[in-house]
């Protein structure tokens, strides 16, 4: 028995220390794997690897293209950090292969030592001297041995330890050093990439020759390659503006510019031979005769048709699309260079002469003007009142090329391949076939080619379901066409596109499962909702950079018009195509594809006009960046509330069976209501609160207002004993500001439009309120326009009675009355101004006078002809140009003079000698530059005016 228990130690701590021998023996549980229930929401691995690399290629684009010659040092620093990786990762990989190598030598060793003199295991002998005790009486002896070994053993394995944390370490370098390889590799060579382009770009961009003419301003010929069509769009009181993108070659390569087209542009439709015009030659590439369909002039014009054109290059910005902007006084067309250069051109050409038979046809048609845009993104039949209805609706990427197009068209493809039979790989060629048709069609610009990019990546993506390839499509589209073409970076087109296809592709699909989760529909239904909703959330920030306020019945304006897209798309592809066939059943495509059309300008109408369509809001990048913070603010909320984002708490507490996530924690529920709460306070801020206070602050009993409509005329005037009959002189040029003043001041109905002059900064806001106009005043012709006016047209489309304005005429009622003071009956006058109305208002018991924009051969004829000038407040002609009767002043005898004029216009308006003028008579002049809209109350004597800012000078107290 006593043998025994003494054995029984020596086999214990045999087996400990066999274990620290050989650790390679130990065979580790195996526990099967439970995916959380979260982890189907996560991104998968490796998602933002050519996502967040293409972010910071975004970002460094945009710096570099702004600032010239960064490029290259861009490129290198790139190569340099790429080449320190590479190097970082080789030294630690060959240290992990030495330590290894060490480690393994110290574990034989150890080994060795952990055994007997015959390299037997310690466990044997120290079972042999425990036999050998029990043969000879000698446990004494065993004990020693025991002992000495159980020493040199734990002495091996504390060396092997430190081994194997030196091993450790160095695997720790090499696998830190893969990663940041790894991940850093696509970064750095898009860098280097996109430095190179950047450098070669600006390179050619710095021709000295074409340099050179520009700063001189000397007109050139330059022998032109087209990139798109030209686009044209008819302004909205006369005239025609056009442009359209082309490459200058150069020896240093091409160079890209955008051509400005007027009405004085003369484009020749041979090729007759060039006379010289003393004009300095960039290049001698081109050659003698017109391609084939020139004969049509622009209308013929397509991507890939070489032109002489003769102007005048203006330098652009260095962020710009295009290095200089040509003035083109003259243009005929040139032959291609090469057979390759001749098929791209004709095939330009028929794309040409299809879009153009579209045009035509839905010209004929009655509410078909959006059928061309619709299908190709024409939009030269779409006037500026429906255009800034679609604008205001957040309809106008219907009729610019988007990736909603592109998608459509590829999916069409795909959807009829799929019912002849066709398989996955013809499908998909068949959808690239339609989709490079489609691009060539339309026009292979940026904008087209960027179009056809995100469409591609929305459709690969289903439209973001398959997680897996969203964010890897998107990163690999945005390096393609940053690498490509850098000055994309600073484009909206792009900044919009990338943020409309990330917010597709990031949120539909949680949109698409709350939704469903609220109202059980099918997912055809929900999709359209949570497509316009996430793209409205995705672009609202960048939205407040081109166009104030929020518009807030896009994501409506969408969903109503979705339906009618792919018809009137469809319908108008078909009608391209069928019309050169037959005509007459192009013509009846066209006719059916204006019934889709005519519901999308319904809906652009009637949702611009609903109430509260446009929530106010700062615009600028201080509004963009409060709107970004309540959307992440709300983003983070639900996040939150879904268990995306958990904290440990809530991370501990796990699901319940059948029921989801447990009820958040206190402290999680309390962070869900900060978030909301800081979003809902951001929000209501400008939306609700800024409002109120300022019409609380506005005075109700005004009776005329100079609204800030920049450098234009916008007068109110009433009878503030009936404040719903209102008189509008003039609209301003700018619809937002306008529609600022009307809603500050609580105009809804507008009894009386006087027009005083066809001047587009009097007149360019009419699609702003001429729905809501029951008559109109306007001005006669006048000599330098002729009696083509297309505000008389405008007027007449919206069913607006209207008459002319001579001297003498009278209307109004109690407490508004009006009289046309001139200019004369039957006279013709010389131009616009001379044309001016000059009215006398009695609005409220006080007397105004309005100017217009007179000058002072037309005020001295007003004062020579006997009439009572006199009144309360004037409307300073001109906004206070020097064209003024200093005698005037005292004729009116006013005891405030308003001038309506934009702050830092280059007029020099104000004049400092027609405010003198008027100073020196006693009126006070109040300027809307300085003091924002102006209301006047009160009666003669007791004027009293309210300001909607202050400036150095009160209203109380301004002085000229």
């Amino acid at each position: 028995m006593p043998r025994t228990d003494a054995a029984a130690p020596a086999l214990r701590i045999g087996h400990e220390v066999e274990r620290e021998v050989e650790p390679e023996a130990v065979v580790p549980e195996v526990v099967p794997h439970r995916a959380p229930a979260a982890s189907r929401t996560r991104s998968p691995p490796g998602s933002w690897r050519l996502f967040g690399p293409a972010l910071l290629v975004w970002a460094a684009a945009a710096f570099a293209v702004v600032n010239p010659g960064t490029g290259r040092w861009i490129a290198v620093a790139a190569i340099g950090a790429g080449a320190l990786m590479i190097a970082l990762a080789v030294i630690a990989a060959g240290a992990g292969v030495a330590a290894g190598a060490r480690s393994a030598g110290g574990t034989e060793h150890g080994a060795t030592r952990a055994t007997g003199t015959s390299g037997t295991p310690l466990r044997a002998e120290a079972h042999r001297s425990v036999g050998a005790s029990e043969e000879h009486g000698a446990a004494e002896t065993a004990g020693r041995v025991l002992a000495g070994r159980e020493a040199g053993g734990r002495s091996a394995v504390g060396r092997r330890r430190g081994a194997r944390g030196s091993t450790r370490g160095f695997a720790m370098a090499g696998w830190a050093a893969r990663t940041a390889l790894r991940h850093g590799a696509v970064l750095c060579a898009a860098l280097a990439l996109l430095g190179a382009s950047i450098d070669s770009g600006e390179w050619a961009r710095a021709d000295p020759r074409l340099a050179g003419a520009a700063a001189e301003q000397r007109e050139l010929r330059l022998d032109v390659v087209l990139r798109g069509f030209p686009r044209s769009q008819p302004a909205e009181f006369g005239g025609e503006r056009g442009w359209v993108a082309a490459a200058v070659p150069t020896p240093r390569g091409e160079v890209p510019i955008v051509l400005w087209l007027s009405a004085e542009t003369e484009i020749e439709s041979s090729a007759d031979t060039e006379t010289e015009r003393g004009s300095e030659a960039v290049n001698e590439s081109s050659a003698g005769a017109v391609n084939g369909s020139s004969a049509g002039g622009r209308a013929s014009w397509a991507p890939g048709t070489r032109l002489i054109v003769h102007g005048v290059a203006v330098p652009l910005e260095p962020g710009a699309a295009a290095a200089y902007g040509v003035r083109v006084g003259s243009a005929r067309g040139e032959p291609a260079s090469g057979c390759l250069d001749g098929v791209v051109a004709d095939v330009g050409t028929a794309a040409a002469d299809l879009r153009g038979g579209l045009r035509e046809a839905a010209a004929q048609v009655p509410g078909a003007e959006l059928v061309p845009g619709l299908a190709v993104g024409d939009t030269a039949l779409v006037g500026a009142p429906l255009e800034l209805r679609m604008q205001q609706s957040s309809l106008t990427h219907l009729v610019a090329v988007s990736g909603a197009n592109c998608a459509l068209v590829t999916g069409a493809a795909i959807w009829l391949a799929g019912l002849l039979g066709a398989g996955r790989r013809l499908r998909i060629a068949l959808a690239g076939m339609m989709l490079a048709g489609f691009v060539f069609v339309v026009g292979p610009d940026a904008s087209v080619q960027r179009a056809a990019v995100m469409g591609a990546v929305v459709l690969a993506s289903g439209f973001g379901g398959r997680r897996a390839v969203a964010l890897p499509a998107l990163g690999a589209a945005m390096l393609l066409m940053l690498l490509t073409e850098p000055w994309q970076a600073l484009q909206p087109g792009f900044a919009l596109s990338v943020a409309a296809t990330a917010g597709i592709l990031l949120l539909v699909p949680e949109i698409v499962r709350l939704l469903r989760r609220v109202a059980p529909v099918p997912r055809w239904i929900v999709l359209p909702v949570a497509v316009a909703l996430s793209a409205q959330l995705a672009c609202g920030p960048l939205l407040l950079l081109l166009q104030p306020g929020i518009p807030a019945v896009g994501v409506l304006a969408n969903v109503l018009a979705g339906p009618a897209v792919p018809l009137g798309t469809g319908l108008g592809l078909i009608a391209l195509l069928a019309l050169p066939i037959s005509p007459t059943l192009g013509e009846e495509a066209v006719a059916v594809a204006g019934l889709p059309a005519r519901w999308i300008s319904a809906t652009a109408e009637v949702t611009a006009q609903l109430p509260l369509a446009r929530w106010p809001w700062p615009d600028g990048w201080a509004g963009a960046l409060l709107l970004a913070f309540v959307e992440l603010a709300l983003l983070a909320a639900w996040s939150f509330a879904a268990h995306r984002i958990r904290l440990p708490e809530d991370r501990a507490a796990g699901r319940v069976p059948w029921r989801g996530w447990r009820q958040l924690s206190t402290r999680g529920r309390a962070v869900v209501a900060v978030l909301l709460c800081a979003a809902a306070g951001t929000f209501s801020g400008p939306v609700l609160v800024a409002p109120a206070v300022a019409r609380i602050g506005t005075p109700s009993d005004w009776f005329v207002v100079a609204c800030d409509v920049g450098q234009g005329d916008a007068i109110l005037l009433r009878d503030p004993d009936r404040p719903a009959e209102v008189m509008l002189v003039d609209t301003g040029d700018d619809p937002a500001l306008l529609r600022i003043c009307l809603d500050r001041f609580g105009v809804t109905r507008i009894a009386l439009l006087v027009l005083t002059h066809d001047d587009r900064d009097h007149v360019g806001a009419l699609s702003e309120v001429i729905h809501t106009v029951e008559a109109a005043l306007v001005a006669p012709d006048n000599r330098e326009d002729g009696g083509s006016r297309p505000v008389l047209a405008q007027l007449r489309a919206a069913g607006v009675p209207h008459r002319t304005g001579e001297t003498g005429l009278r209307g109004g009622g109690t407490g508004l009355g009006w009289e046309v003071l001139a200019p004369a009956p039957g006279a013709v006058p010389a131009d616009s101004n001379a044309a001016s109305l000059v009215l006398r208002v009695e609005a409220g018991g006080a007397l105004v006078m309005l100017l217009a924009d007179t000058g002072e051969d037309e005020q001295r004829a007003l004062r020579a002809g006997g009439a009572d000038l006199s009144a309360a407040v004037v409307k300073i002609a001109h906004h206070g140009s020097r064209d003024q009767d200093p005698v005037l002043a005292g004729a009116i005898g006013a005891e405030l003079a308003l001038v309506s004029v934009g702050a830092g216009n280059g007029y020099g308006h104000p004049a400092a000698a027609a405010l003198a003028a008027f100073a020196r008579v006693g009126a006070r002049p109040l300027r809307t530059d300085r003091h924002g809209s102006l209301a006047i109350s009160g009666s003669p004597g007791e004027l009293r005016a309210w300001a909607e800012r202050t400036s150095a000078s009160s209203p109380e107290t301004a002085a000229p």
